[in-house]
């Protein structure tokens, strides 16, 4: 995900100030838009709503959410405040492949996964 901390505006820059930009955290909606849209441009078939993702927000914390999905699903989920983390699910093991099934047939798509450390 995309996070800017601490960047200076275009206007500081311009006048040689040190004023920097309030922090911002890209949501997981907001990647999988940009994903989507440059998918759409290029045209490469690498991906597309129907690609199942995994959404993390705010892992290890006593209110990380991970919900599993297709694009299209993680796009309506809130996971709530930064920081969040997009992984695109690829060629997957077995063991991994379990896992994902079990999430898609025993939890909701908008119920947190908790992972246990």
């Amino acid at each position: 995900m995309n996070i800017r901390v601490k960047e200076p505006s275009l206007e500081s820059l311009c006048r040689g100030k040190k004023q920097y930009e309030p922090p911002s955290f890209m949501t997981i909606g907001v990647a999988i838009d940009q994903l989507l849209e440059v998918e759409q441009l290029r045209g490469e078939s690498a991906y597309n709503e129907d690609t199942l993702c995994v959404g993390f927000a705010r892992l290890g914390s006593e209110n990380q959410k991970v919900v599993a999905g297709s694009m299209k699903q993680l796009r309506t989920v809130d996971f709530g405040q930064p920081l969040h983390c997009l992984t695109i699910v690829g060629k997957t093991h077995p063991v991994e492949e379990e896992m994902l099934d079990f999430y898609r047939r025993h939890v909701s798509i908008y119920q947190p996964l908790r992972i246990k450390p």
